[in-house]
């Protein structure tokens, strides 16, 4: 028996898919500050059925100010839950859930406000 096809990068596949919305990547920037509005999309578990990859997904958005911070965070909520989505060369992601609800959480840098959710995505192989 052959070995299946990877899976996407589910960061990868979000990072693409935010494109638009906000800066995004999988860390923040030196200087964070300087680049907000900023979401950082972090894998941090999941499991798979063999054709399904549902991935634990926290998603954080950084901005200046806690109310720029909250209105992005929405957006990129609204954009996730809309799914499918699908990143040509990347995967598709069939959908998205939340799990833990949009959350203030604190950032090291006082001059940035966060705002955190953690969501489950599915996404499929494309070959």
């Amino acid at each position: 028996m052959a070995d299946l096809a990877p899976f996407p990068d589910i960061e990868d596949l979000l990072v693409q898919a935010l494109t638009g919305l906000t800066q995004t990547g999988t860390v923040y920037p030196p200087g964070l500050e300087k680049h907000v509005p900023f979401t950082r999309i972090r894998r941090i578990g999941g499991g798979d059925d063999q054709r399904t990859d549902t991935a634990l997904v926290e998603v954080e958005t950084a901005a200046g100010t806690r109310a720029q911070a909250w209105q992005v965070a929405r957006q990129v909520q609204q954009r996730l839950i809309s799914g499918p989505i699908h990143v040509a060369g990347v995967g598709v992601m069939d959908r998205a859930q939340t799990e833990i609800g949009l959350r203030g959480v604190l950032h090291e840098n006082p001059a940035v406000r966060c705002v955190l959710a953690t969501y489950s995505v599915s996404a499929r192989r494309t070959s």
